[in-house]
């Protein structure tokens, strides 16, 4: 059944709770009434078993999240509901996080290893803070995930809009990018290790996003005249460090248009890679979930190439995204960066805490270097070097030392295209 909580203003939240006890929906009404993000209400809807739950996700596709018990009809019928949302439905934008009053069940190491799940709660610890932070954390995963899967916000048409891509394609040569460079430390002894180079389109609409430049981008030469001038960026930074400072740095910055799987575009980055004599730097391309899910048949022999060229690999949102691990793991990307809301605040909240750690522990295994992104405080880095994640970036190493000479164009700067 559906909640009465309406929105004064824009289209509700969708949340989901599947729960045979009464006395849980009835209290979890209570601590989410009124309860609002983005200028939108969250909107409760309810069912007290696996299979209601299907009917209402079925008449309700745009859930955003699904707060799920393990133990109802069946011992297993959140599991097994679950798999029919990633695997039946196909959906894998939608946030799913599971609250169980019998651990025993449903251990949290082996549900979080072997299914598709955002979050793991014990109801024993489920406080009316906790719920409202959980929430509200899943439904920005939510919205997160749906900007890297190409489906944009919500109530926002898919953009192919002629005049916003005219604007785009000639934003690198009329100088209307903008690039924030943030600096990314070791934490194990507070050295640089490397920069994230962040785009920025100025147009009409606003700044705009690599995410949201990606699918409305015009294709062929503005894809390729806008990639080529981020890696001339790229590779400037790096001879820039490597002459001031007699040192490598590891240069990141995200991949435009995402079409490893033409072989056209994929030749054209070579031959620009080729002529700004990247090989003796470290370049680092930034993957999203689209582009490993796009290209899977030949991602492999691209990557490859591209590696021959001097280029390194960074899968972005690690854990936000679903892949398969075997899959993941032929790909042999060199670093991993886990998202904001697995690193802000890690130290203090025990559920992003166990995220975390089983994410790093995963990189690990892996093979592959972990980037924690967003870096809050002095409590979360300690906790981040204690649970062995090589690198973070974020407010907390703005406060670090760099070399002074860049030191505002790492932690603060921005800088425009010309």
């Amino acid at each position: 059944m559906q909640s009465e909580t309406t929105a004064a203003a824009g289209t509700p939240w969708k949340v989901l709770l599947v729960d045979d006890e009464p006395a849980v929906h009835e209290v979890s009404q209570l601590i989410l009434r009124g309860l609002r993000f983005e200028g939108a209400a969250v909107d409760l809807l309810s069912a007290a078993s696996a299979a209601q739950a299907r009917e209402v996700l079925a008449r309700h596709p745009d859930i955003a999240l699904v707060l799920l018990d393990v133990v109802m009809e069946t011992d297993d019928a959140g599991m097994h509901l679950i798999e029919f949302v990633r695997r039946k439905l196909g959906n894998h934008d939608m946030q799913i996080i599971v609250r169980t009053g019998q651990p025993g069940m449903a251990p949290e190491r082996d549900v979080i290893v072997d299914y598709e799940i955002n979050g793991y709660l014990l109801k024993t610890e489920i406080t009316a803070q906790r719920l409202h932070s959980t929430v509200i954390a899943a439904l920005r995963g939510y919205s997160h995930a749906r900007s890297l899967s190409g489906h944009g916000g919500r109530g926002e048409a898919p953009a192919r809009d002629q005049e916003l891509a005219e604007e785009l394609a000639g934003a690198a040569p009329e100088g209307r990018i903008v690039l924030q460079a943030q600096a990314q430390l070791r934490l194990d002894s507070l050295r640089m290790h490397g920069v994230q180079l962040i785009a920025k389109w100025k147009t009409r609409r606003g700044l705009l996003s690599s995410e949201q430049v990606a699918d409305r981008l015009g294709m062929g030469t503005p894809r390729v005249r806008t990639m080529r001038w981020l890696l001339e960026q790229g590779v400037s930074w790096a001879r820039h460090w490597q002459a001031e400072f007699g040192s490598t740095l590891r240069v990141s910055l995200p991949l435009i248009g995402e079409f490893l799987d033409d072989p056209s575009y994929l030749q054209q980055l070579l031959q620009a890679l080729g002529e700004l004599s990247a090989p003796s730097l470290q370049i680092d391309l930034e993957l999203s979930q689209t582009v490993v899910l796009r290209a899977e048949s030949s991602l492999f022999e691209a990557m490859q190439g591209l590696r021959q060229a001097g280029v390194g690999f960074v899968f972005r949102d690690f854990g936000a995204a679903t892949i398969a691990l075997p899959y993941l793991n032929s790909l042999g990307f060199e670093s991993l960066r886990l998202p904001r809301c697995f690193v802000d605040g890690v130290a203090d909240e025990p559920q992003r805490a166990a995220m975390a750690r089983s994410l790093i522990a995963l990189a690990q295994t892996l093979g592959a270097l972990t980037i924690a992104d967003g870096v809050g405080s002095d409590a979360d880095l300690q906790f981040l070097r204690w649970e062995g994640c090589e690198v973070g970036q974020g407010p907390a190493m703005a406060r670090v030392s760099a070399p002074s000479e860049l030191v505002h164009d790492l932690n603060e700067g921005s800088r425009t295209a010309h």
